[in-house]
Protein backbone atom coordinates (compact mmCIF):
# COMPACT_ATOMS: atom_id res chain seq x y z
CA UNK A 1 0.00 0.00 0.00
CA UNK A 2 1.33 3.46 -0.93
CA UNK A 3 1.30 5.79 1.98
CA UNK A 4 -0.31 8.63 0.33
CA UNK A 5 0.12 12.39 1.23
CA UNK A 6 -3.88 14.24 1.82
CA UNK A 7 -4.76 17.48 2.09
CA UNK A 8 -8.01 18.16 3.34
CA UNK A 9 -9.91 22.06 3.49
CA UNK A 10 -12.85 23.66 5.36
CA UNK A 11 -13.25 27.30 3.03
CA UNK A 12 -14.91 29.99 4.55
CA UNK A 13 -18.65 29.38 4.78
CA UNK A 14 -19.82 33.12 5.14
CA UNK A 15 -17.72 36.81 4.96
CA UNK A 16 -19.61 38.56 7.20
CA UNK A 17 -19.22 35.45 10.95
CA UNK A 18 -15.11 36.33 12.61
CA UNK A 19 -15.65 32.32 13.59
CA UNK A 20 -17.46 29.52 12.67
CA UNK A 21 -16.24 26.85 14.90
CA UNK A 22 -13.70 24.64 13.83
CA UNK A 23 -13.83 22.49 10.28
CA UNK A 24 -15.84 19.46 12.33
CA UNK A 25 -17.48 18.60 9.07
CA UNK A 26 -13.54 17.95 7.79
CA UNK A 27 -12.15 16.50 10.80
CA UNK A 28 -15.44 14.02 10.52
CA UNK A 29 -14.43 12.77 7.26
CA UNK A 30 -11.51 11.57 8.29
CA UNK A 31 -12.40 9.63 11.67
CA UNK A 32 -11.80 6.06 9.57
CA UNK A 33 -8.69 7.25 7.65
CA UNK A 34 -5.42 6.01 9.66
CA UNK A 35 -3.24 8.74 10.25
CA UNK A 36 -0.25 6.48 10.94
CA UNK A 37 -0.41 4.99 7.19
CA UNK A 38 -1.01 8.50 5.64
CA UNK A 39 -0.19 11.84 5.56
CA UNK A 40 -2.96 14.27 6.43
CA UNK A 41 -2.67 18.04 6.45
CA UNK A 42 -5.77 19.99 7.35
CA UNK A 43 -6.17 23.61 6.33
CA UNK A 44 -8.95 25.99 7.48
CA UNK A 45 -10.09 29.21 6.27
CA UNK A 46 -9.22 31.28 9.66
CA UNK A 47 -5.50 30.24 8.63
CA UNK A 48 -4.08 33.87 7.78
CA UNK A 49 -1.84 32.28 4.88
CA UNK A 50 -4.67 29.93 3.69
CA UNK A 51 -3.88 30.54 0.10
CA UNK A 52 0.02 29.94 0.18
CA UNK A 53 -0.42 27.07 2.56
CA UNK A 54 -2.86 25.18 0.28
CA UNK A 55 -0.37 25.41 -2.21
CA UNK A 56 2.56 24.33 -0.86
CA UNK A 57 0.48 21.27 0.86
CA UNK A 58 -1.03 20.42 -2.77
CA UNK A 59 2.30 20.06 -4.71
CA UNK A 60 2.84 17.03 -3.18
CA UNK A 61 -0.41 16.01 -2.11
CA UNK A 62 -2.33 12.81 -3.84
CA UNK A 63 -5.75 13.71 -2.88
CA UNK A 64 -7.37 16.95 -1.81
CA UNK A 65 -10.79 16.74 0.04
CA UNK A 66 -12.89 19.61 -0.08
CA UNK A 67 -16.01 20.52 1.54
CA UNK A 68 -18.84 23.16 0.61
CA UNK A 69 -22.29 24.08 1.51
CA UNK A 70 -24.66 25.68 -0.89
CA UNK A 71 -23.96 29.35 -1.38
CA UNK A 72 -21.08 31.35 -0.40
CA UNK A 73 -18.69 28.49 0.56
CA UNK A 74 -19.16 27.25 -3.22
CA UNK A 75 -17.20 30.33 -4.58
CA UNK A 76 -14.76 29.60 -1.78
CA UNK A 77 -14.22 25.86 -1.87
CA UNK A 78 -13.60 26.68 -6.13
CA UNK A 79 -11.13 29.15 -5.17
CA UNK A 80 -8.93 27.06 -3.13
CA UNK A 81 -9.46 24.17 -5.28
CA UNK A 82 -8.02 26.27 -8.19
CA UNK A 83 -5.24 26.98 -6.15
CA UNK A 84 -4.44 22.86 -5.40
CA UNK A 85 -4.82 21.95 -9.39
CA UNK A 86 -2.26 25.02 -9.93
CA UNK A 87 0.43 23.62 -7.58
CA UNK A 88 -0.51 20.16 -8.86
CA UNK A 89 -2.75 19.45 -11.86
CA UNK A 90 -2.47 15.32 -10.80
CA UNK A 91 -3.90 16.39 -7.24
CA UNK A 92 -7.52 14.02 -6.87
CA UNK A 93 -9.76 16.82 -6.16
CA UNK A 94 -12.85 15.42 -3.76
CA UNK A 95 -15.35 17.53 -2.79
CA UNK A 96 -17.92 16.58 0.18
CA UNK A 97 -20.63 18.19 1.83
CA UNK A 98 -24.24 19.24 1.28
CA UNK A 99 -23.90 20.36 -1.57
CA UNK A 100 -22.62 17.66 -3.88
CA UNK A 101 -24.93 15.39 -1.71
CA UNK A 102 -27.84 17.19 -3.04
CA UNK A 103 -26.49 17.61 -6.53
CA UNK A 104 -24.19 15.25 -7.31
CA UNK A 105 -23.80 15.77 -10.81
CA UNK A 106 -23.80 19.36 -11.69
CA UNK A 107 -21.08 19.45 -8.76
CA UNK A 108 -19.02 16.66 -10.80
CA UNK A 109 -18.94 18.66 -13.97
CA UNK A 110 -17.38 21.33 -12.69
CA UNK A 111 -13.65 20.96 -14.16
CA UNK A 112 -11.80 21.35 -11.18
CA UNK A 113 -14.18 18.23 -9.62
CA UNK A 114 -12.55 14.66 -10.00
CA UNK A 115 -14.52 13.08 -7.68
CA UNK A 116 -17.87 14.03 -5.41
CA UNK A 117 -18.51 11.97 -1.95
CA UNK A 118 -22.25 11.84 -1.75
CA UNK A 119 -23.90 11.32 1.89
CA UNK A 120 -21.93 10.57 4.67
CA UNK A 121 -18.39 10.82 4.43
CA UNK A 122 -16.54 8.54 7.09
CA UNK A 123 -16.55 5.23 5.45
CA UNK A 124 -17.14 6.37 1.83
CA UNK A 125 -13.84 8.59 1.92
CA UNK A 126 -11.71 5.98 3.61
CA UNK A 127 -12.51 3.50 1.38
CA UNK A 128 -11.58 6.05 -1.55
CA UNK A 129 -7.80 6.81 0.26
CA UNK A 130 -7.54 2.86 0.20
CA UNK A 131 -8.40 2.53 -3.31
CA UNK A 132 -6.04 4.81 -4.26
CA UNK A 133 -3.78 3.65 -2.01
CA UNK A 134 -3.70 0.36 -3.47
CA UNK A 135 -3.60 1.50 -7.38
CA UNK A 136 -7.54 0.21 -7.42
CA UNK A 137 -10.76 1.39 -9.51
CA UNK A 138 -13.37 3.40 -7.44
CA UNK A 139 -16.38 1.66 -9.16
CA UNK A 140 -16.83 -0.80 -6.08
CA UNK A 141 -16.99 2.41 -3.75
CA UNK A 142 -20.70 2.98 -2.64
CA UNK A 143 -21.60 6.74 -2.72
CA UNK A 144 -19.05 8.21 -5.02
CA UNK A 145 -19.21 10.09 -8.40
CA UNK A 146 -16.12 9.71 -10.27
CA UNK A 147 -15.11 10.85 -13.66
CA UNK A 148 -13.16 8.29 -15.72
CA UNK A 149 -12.53 8.49 -19.93
CA UNK A 150 -14.60 11.95 -19.59
CA UNK A 151 -17.33 10.18 -18.70
CA UNK A 152 -19.06 10.70 -15.38
CA UNK A 153 -19.60 7.29 -13.25
CA UNK A 154 -21.64 6.99 -9.87
CA UNK A 155 -21.56 4.20 -7.95
CA UNK A 156 -24.74 2.63 -5.59
CA UNK A 157 -25.85 4.88 -3.37
CA UNK A 158 -24.36 3.91 0.05
CA UNK A 159 -26.86 3.84 3.10
CA UNK A 160 -26.40 6.02 6.33
CA UNK A 161 -25.12 4.28 9.08
CA UNK A 162 -25.45 4.79 12.75
CA UNK A 163 -23.27 7.35 14.11
CA UNK A 164 -21.92 5.16 17.03
CA UNK A 165 -20.06 2.70 14.54
CA UNK A 166 -18.06 5.80 13.53
CA UNK A 167 -14.57 6.45 15.64
CA UNK A 168 -14.53 10.04 17.52
CA UNK A 169 -13.59 12.96 15.74
CA UNK A 170 -10.29 13.69 15.40
CA UNK A 171 -9.35 16.99 16.48
CA UNK A 172 -6.03 16.29 16.71
CA UNK A 173 -5.39 16.77 13.00
CA UNK A 174 -6.10 20.36 13.09
CA UNK A 175 -3.17 22.08 14.19
CA UNK A 176 -3.38 24.32 17.05
CA UNK A 177 -6.49 23.05 18.27
CA UNK A 178 -5.97 24.87 21.16
CA UNK A 179 -6.88 28.24 19.26
CA UNK A 180 -10.36 26.99 18.45
CA UNK A 181 -11.35 26.53 21.93
CA UNK A 182 -13.05 30.67 22.48
CA UNK A 183 -14.97 32.76 24.74
CA UNK A 184 -18.65 32.16 24.24
CA UNK A 185 -21.13 34.20 26.44
CA UNK A 186 -21.06 31.45 28.66
CA UNK A 187 -17.02 30.21 28.92
CA UNK A 188 -13.54 30.85 28.63
CA UNK A 189 -13.08 27.80 26.64
CA UNK A 190 -15.55 26.12 24.56
CA UNK A 191 -15.26 23.06 22.56
CA UNK A 192 -17.64 22.73 19.90
CA UNK A 193 -19.34 18.92 19.57
CA UNK A 194 -22.05 16.81 17.75
CA UNK A 195 -24.15 14.67 18.72
CA UNK A 196 -26.48 13.75 16.34
CA UNK A 197 -27.38 14.63 12.63
CA UNK A 198 -31.12 15.53 11.15
CA UNK A 199 -34.12 16.06 12.44
CA UNK A 200 -37.73 14.96 12.53
CA UNK A 201 -39.48 17.62 11.15
CA UNK A 202 -40.83 18.22 7.47
CA UNK A 203 -40.23 22.08 7.39
CA UNK A 204 -40.75 22.54 3.26
CA UNK A 205 -37.75 25.32 3.55
CA UNK A 206 -35.04 22.93 5.45
CA UNK A 207 -32.32 21.38 3.62
CA UNK A 208 -32.14 18.87 6.37
CA UNK A 209 -35.28 17.09 5.07
CA UNK A 210 -33.53 16.82 1.68
CA UNK A 211 -30.04 15.47 3.20
CA UNK A 212 -31.31 13.04 6.18
CA UNK A 213 -35.59 12.44 5.23
CA UNK A 214 -36.70 13.09 9.06
CA UNK A 215 -34.32 10.59 10.15
CA UNK A 216 -32.74 11.69 13.09
CA UNK A 217 -29.52 10.11 14.78
CA UNK A 218 -27.38 10.31 17.46
CA UNK A 219 -24.35 9.49 19.39
CA UNK A 220 -25.38 7.10 22.77
CA UNK A 221 -25.01 9.26 26.04
CA UNK A 222 -21.73 7.16 26.85
CA UNK A 223 -20.45 8.30 23.76
CA UNK A 224 -21.10 11.31 24.27
CA UNK A 225 -19.78 11.76 28.05
CA UNK A 226 -16.66 9.09 26.78
CA UNK A 227 -15.85 11.88 24.59
CA UNK A 228 -16.38 14.81 26.77
CA UNK A 229 -14.13 13.42 29.03
CA UNK A 230 -11.92 12.70 26.97
CA UNK A 231 -11.31 15.30 25.33
CA UNK A 232 -11.49 17.75 28.45
CA UNK A 233 -8.56 15.95 30.10
CA UNK A 234 -6.82 17.01 27.16
CA UNK A 235 -7.87 20.37 26.14
CA UNK A 236 -8.76 21.67 29.27
CA UNK A 237 -12.05 23.87 28.15
CA UNK A 238 -14.96 24.90 30.36
CA UNK A 239 -17.73 25.13 28.03
CA UNK A 240 -19.19 23.13 25.25
CA UNK A 241 -21.17 24.14 22.06
CA UNK A 242 -23.53 21.32 20.31
CA UNK A 243 -23.69 21.94 17.39
CA UNK A 244 -26.66 19.45 16.62
CA UNK A 245 -29.63 20.84 13.89
CA UNK A 246 -31.98 19.59 16.71
CA UNK A 247 -30.76 18.70 20.09
CA UNK A 248 -34.07 18.12 21.58
CA UNK A 249 -35.67 15.15 19.70
CA UNK A 250 -35.68 12.64 22.79
CA UNK A 251 -36.42 13.89 26.22
CA UNK A 252 -35.21 10.97 27.91
CA UNK A 253 -31.77 11.04 26.20
CA UNK A 254 -31.81 14.82 26.97
CA UNK A 255 -32.28 13.79 30.69
CA UNK A 256 -29.72 11.17 30.67
CA UNK A 257 -27.35 13.16 29.34
CA UNK A 258 -27.90 15.99 31.61
CA UNK A 259 -27.54 13.71 34.59
CA UNK A 260 -24.33 12.33 33.11
CA UNK A 261 -22.55 15.64 32.41
CA UNK A 262 -23.80 17.98 35.44
CA UNK A 263 -20.58 16.02 37.52
CA UNK A 264 -17.85 17.34 34.85
CA UNK A 265 -19.21 21.06 35.92
CA UNK A 266 -19.41 22.19 32.55
CA UNK A 267 -21.28 25.05 31.07
CA UNK A 268 -23.33 24.15 27.62
CA UNK A 269 -24.87 25.91 24.76
CA UNK A 270 -25.32 26.52 21.56
CA UNK A 271 -28.28 23.82 20.91
CA UNK A 272 -31.26 23.82 18.51
CA UNK A 273 -34.68 23.04 18.84
CA UNK A 274 -38.12 23.06 18.22
CA UNK A 275 -40.98 24.74 20.16
CA UNK A 276 -43.55 22.45 19.20
CA UNK A 277 -41.18 19.49 21.17
CA UNK A 278 -39.87 21.68 23.72
CA UNK A 279 -42.96 22.72 24.55
CA UNK A 280 -43.97 19.41 25.34
CA UNK A 281 -41.01 18.65 28.23
CA UNK A 282 -41.56 18.63 31.51
CA UNK A 283 -40.73 21.66 34.49
CA UNK A 284 -38.28 18.78 35.67
CA UNK A 285 -36.47 18.85 32.43
CA UNK A 286 -36.16 21.89 32.34
CA UNK A 287 -34.46 22.34 35.63
CA UNK A 288 -31.78 19.22 35.24
CA UNK A 289 -31.26 20.97 31.81
CA UNK A 290 -29.84 24.46 34.25
CA UNK A 291 -28.45 22.39 37.08
CA UNK A 292 -26.37 21.04 34.44
CA UNK A 293 -25.20 23.98 33.11
CA UNK A 294 -27.51 24.18 29.76
CA UNK A 295 -27.02 28.31 29.50
CA UNK A 296 -28.84 29.22 26.10
CA UNK A 297 -30.99 27.53 23.33
CA UNK A 298 -31.74 28.51 19.56
CA UNK A 299 -35.69 28.18 19.18
CA UNK A 300 -36.74 27.54 15.33
CA UNK A 301 -39.57 29.79 15.25
CA UNK A 302 -39.88 30.65 12.06
CA UNK A 303 -43.21 33.11 11.74
CA UNK A 304 -45.37 35.13 13.76
CA UNK A 305 -48.75 33.59 11.68
CA UNK A 306 -50.17 30.19 11.88
CA UNK A 307 -51.29 30.48 8.33
CA UNK A 308 -47.38 30.52 7.46
CA UNK A 309 -46.86 27.82 9.57
CA UNK A 310 -49.13 25.80 7.85
CA UNK A 311 -47.93 26.78 5.00
CA UNK A 312 -44.00 25.69 5.79
CA UNK A 313 -45.54 22.55 7.20
CA UNK A 314 -43.29 23.32 10.43
CA UNK A 315 -45.93 21.42 12.55
CA UNK A 316 -45.58 24.13 15.41
CA UNK A 317 -48.08 26.97 16.41
CA UNK A 318 -47.73 30.52 17.51
CA UNK A 319 -49.08 29.23 20.95
CA UNK A 320 -46.12 26.83 20.94
CA UNK A 321 -43.90 29.36 21.12
CA UNK A 322 -45.94 32.14 23.60
CA UNK A 323 -45.92 28.88 26.01
CA UNK A 324 -42.46 27.37 26.00
CA UNK A 325 -40.76 30.90 25.92
CA UNK A 326 -41.66 32.06 29.80
CA UNK A 327 -40.72 28.42 31.07
CA UNK A 328 -37.06 28.21 30.11
CA UNK A 329 -37.29 31.56 31.07
CA UNK A 330 -38.17 30.80 34.56
CA UNK A 331 -35.14 28.18 34.44
CA UNK A 332 -32.95 30.69 33.58
CA UNK A 333 -32.27 29.43 30.05
CA UNK A 334 -31.95 31.75 27.65
CA UNK A 335 -33.33 31.58 24.08
CA UNK A 336 -32.46 33.11 20.48
CA UNK A 337 -35.38 32.59 18.01
CA UNK A 338 -35.93 32.38 14.22
CA UNK A 339 -37.62 33.88 11.76
CA UNK A 340 -38.14 33.73 7.99
CA UNK A 341 -40.05 35.94 5.72
CA UNK A 342 -41.15 35.49 1.73
CA UNK A 343 -41.99 31.76 1.80
CA UNK A 344 -43.81 30.51 -1.53
CA UNK A 345 -47.72 31.21 -1.00
CA UNK A 346 -47.83 33.35 2.30
CA UNK A 347 -48.64 37.19 1.14
CA UNK A 348 -45.10 39.01 1.87
CA UNK A 349 -46.22 42.40 2.95
CA UNK A 350 -48.64 41.08 5.96
CA UNK A 351 -46.19 37.84 6.12
CA UNK A 352 -43.68 40.62 6.72
CA UNK A 353 -45.92 42.91 9.78
CA UNK A 354 -47.18 39.61 10.82
CA UNK A 355 -43.53 38.11 11.63
CA UNK A 356 -42.05 41.72 12.49
CA UNK A 357 -44.77 42.59 14.92
CA UNK A 358 -44.08 39.40 16.80
CA UNK A 359 -40.64 40.11 17.24
CA UNK A 360 -41.45 43.43 19.00
CA UNK A 361 -44.00 41.83 21.22
CA UNK A 362 -41.60 39.13 22.11
CA UNK A 363 -38.94 41.66 22.30
CA UNK A 364 -41.23 43.91 24.98
CA UNK A 365 -41.45 40.68 27.54
CA UNK A 366 -37.28 40.05 27.90
CA UNK A 367 -38.03 36.27 27.34
CA UNK A 368 -35.81 35.94 23.92
CA UNK A 369 -31.94 37.18 24.22
CA UNK A 370 -31.90 37.64 20.37
CA UNK A 371 -33.28 37.61 17.35
CA UNK A 372 -32.13 36.60 13.81
CA UNK A 373 -34.33 37.51 10.61
CA UNK A 374 -34.02 35.67 7.11
CA UNK A 375 -35.65 35.76 3.82
CA UNK A 376 -36.81 32.37 2.18
CA UNK A 377 -34.23 31.01 -0.21
CA UNK A 378 -34.82 28.34 -2.28
CA UNK A 379 -32.82 25.18 -1.66
CA UNK A 380 -31.88 22.04 -4.03
CA UNK A 381 -33.96 18.93 -2.84
CA UNK A 382 -36.49 20.79 -0.64
CA UNK A 383 -40.25 20.64 -0.77
CA UNK A 384 -40.61 24.30 -1.21
CA UNK A 385 -38.53 24.05 -4.32
CA UNK A 386 -41.76 22.92 -7.03
CA UNK A 387 -43.47 26.04 -5.55
CA UNK A 388 -40.76 28.40 -6.02
CA UNK A 389 -40.40 27.43 -9.33
CA UNK A 390 -43.89 28.39 -10.40
CA UNK A 391 -43.77 31.58 -8.88
CA UNK A 392 -40.76 32.06 -11.22
CA UNK A 393 -37.82 30.70 -9.53
CA UNK A 394 -35.36 29.27 -11.31
CA UNK A 395 -32.60 26.81 -10.33
CA UNK A 396 -28.97 28.17 -11.29
CA UNK A 397 -27.74 25.43 -14.32
CA UNK A 398 -23.87 25.44 -12.78
CA UNK A 399 -22.14 25.18 -9.98
CA UNK A 400 -20.62 29.01 -9.37
CA UNK A 401 -24.83 29.89 -10.13
CA UNK A 402 -25.48 28.98 -6.28
CA UNK A 403 -22.41 30.67 -4.79
CA UNK A 404 -24.93 33.91 -4.53
CA UNK A 405 -27.17 31.79 -2.08
CA UNK A 406 -27.63 33.57 1.41
CA UNK A 407 -30.08 33.88 3.48
CA UNK A 408 -30.15 37.22 2.66
CA UNK A 409 -29.77 36.98 -0.82
CA UNK A 410 -32.39 38.05 -3.24
CA UNK A 411 -33.04 34.65 -4.49
CA UNK A 412 -37.16 34.19 -4.57
CA UNK A 413 -38.18 36.67 -6.94
CA UNK A 414 -41.65 37.46 -5.59
CA UNK A 415 -39.60 39.11 -2.81
CA UNK A 416 -39.54 42.76 -2.83
CA UNK A 417 -35.47 43.65 -2.70
CA UNK A 418 -36.30 45.72 0.61
CA UNK A 419 -37.12 43.44 2.73
CA UNK A 420 -34.60 40.61 1.63
CA UNK A 421 -32.02 44.37 2.33
CA UNK A 422 -33.80 44.33 5.69
CA UNK A 423 -33.17 41.10 7.33
CA UNK A 424 -29.84 41.51 6.36
CA UNK A 425 -29.86 45.17 7.88
CA UNK A 426 -31.66 43.26 10.87
CA UNK A 427 -28.80 40.98 11.60
CA UNK A 428 -26.75 43.30 12.29
CA UNK A 429 -28.72 45.24 14.11
CA UNK A 430 -30.15 42.31 16.63
CA UNK A 431 -26.17 42.06 17.46
CA UNK A 432 -26.75 45.29 19.04
CA UNK A 433 -29.89 44.24 20.63
CA UNK A 434 -28.30 41.78 22.71
CA UNK A 435 -24.99 43.37 23.39
CA UNK A 436 -22.94 41.11 21.37
CA UNK A 437 -21.64 44.23 19.48
CA UNK A 438 -20.38 45.49 23.06
CA UNK A 439 -18.33 42.55 23.53
CA UNK A 440 -16.77 42.22 20.54
CA UNK A 441 -16.12 46.71 21.01
CA UNK A 442 -14.48 45.48 24.31
CA UNK A 443 -12.43 42.53 22.81
CA UNK A 444 -10.94 44.31 19.78
CA UNK A 445 -10.76 47.96 20.16
CA UNK A 446 -6.98 49.26 21.65
CA UNK A 447 -6.95 51.43 24.70
CA UNK A 448 -7.34 54.79 23.51
CA UNK A 449 -10.13 54.17 21.44
CA UNK A 450 -12.59 52.27 23.70
CA UNK A 451 -14.71 54.54 25.33
CA UNK A 452 -15.15 56.40 21.85
CA UNK A 453 -16.11 52.88 20.63
CA UNK A 454 -18.33 52.53 23.38
CA UNK A 455 -20.06 55.49 22.87
CA UNK A 456 -20.40 54.56 19.05
CA UNK A 457 -21.48 50.91 19.96
CA UNK A 458 -24.18 52.79 22.33
CA UNK A 459 -25.37 54.69 19.39
CA UNK A 460 -25.89 52.43 17.08
CA UNK A 461 -28.29 50.15 19.58
CA UNK A 462 -30.41 53.42 20.18
CA UNK A 463 -30.62 53.35 16.50
CA UNK A 464 -31.09 49.54 16.24
CA UNK A 465 -33.84 49.49 18.49
CA UNK A 466 -35.72 52.45 16.48
CA UNK A 467 -35.03 50.37 13.24
CA UNK A 468 -36.81 46.98 14.39
CA UNK A 469 -39.66 48.68 16.74
CA UNK A 470 -40.68 51.03 13.29
CA UNK A 471 -39.26 48.59 10.12
CA UNK A 472 -38.06 51.44 8.83
CA UNK A 473 -35.11 51.01 6.87
CA UNK A 474 -34.43 54.84 5.09
CA UNK A 475 -30.84 55.87 4.71
CA UNK A 476 -29.28 52.67 6.59
CA UNK A 477 -26.00 54.67 6.29
CA UNK A 478 -25.02 52.71 9.48
CA UNK A 479 -25.85 49.56 8.40
CA UNK A 480 -23.44 49.92 5.21
CA UNK A 481 -20.90 51.00 7.72
CA UNK A 482 -21.24 47.79 10.02
CA UNK A 483 -21.60 45.76 7.04
CA UNK A 484 -18.15 46.89 5.29
CA UNK A 485 -16.56 46.55 8.39
CA UNK A 486 -17.68 42.60 8.91
CA UNK A 487 -16.61 42.35 4.91
CA UNK A 488 -12.94 43.43 6.27
CA UNK A 489 -12.91 41.83 9.35
CA UNK A 490 -9.23 40.86 9.16
CA UNK A 491 -8.35 44.87 9.51
CA UNK A 492 -10.50 45.11 12.57
CA UNK A 493 -10.31 41.68 14.30
CA UNK A 494 -6.95 40.69 13.30
CA UNK A 495 -6.42 36.84 14.55
CA UNK A 496 -9.05 36.87 17.04
CA UNK A 497 -11.93 34.47 16.56
CA UNK A 498 -15.20 36.20 18.42
CA UNK A 499 -18.17 34.60 18.95
CA UNK A 500 -21.34 36.61 18.25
Amino acid sequence: MKKLRILMINPMASPKMPYDGPPLSVLSTLAMVDSSLHQITVLDWHDKQFAQHIQEAAREADICGITCMTGFQISTMLEAAKLAKEANPKVLLVCGGCHPTLLPEQTLTHPLVDVVVIGQGPRTFSELVAAVAEERELAGIAGLGFKRDGQMVFTTPRAREDLNVFPPIPYHLLPNFEEYLVKTSFAEKTLYYLTSEGCTGNCKFCGEEALYHRRWRSLTVDRIINDIVTLKEKYHFDGVTISDSNFYVNEKRVIEFCERLKPLKLTWGGTSGRPDQLRKYKDETFALMRESGLQDIFLGVESGSDDTLALMSKGASVNDTLEVLPRLHKHGIRVQCSFIIGVPGAPIEEDFKSTLGFINKLRKTGLVSQFHLFAYTPLPGTHFLPEAEKLGYRSPTSLEGWTQYEFHAHTAPWIPLKYVQFTDAASIYFMFLAGHARNVVKAVAPKYLLWPALLAERAMYQLSRFRISTGCFVLPLEYRAIKWILMHKDRFFGDKKLMF
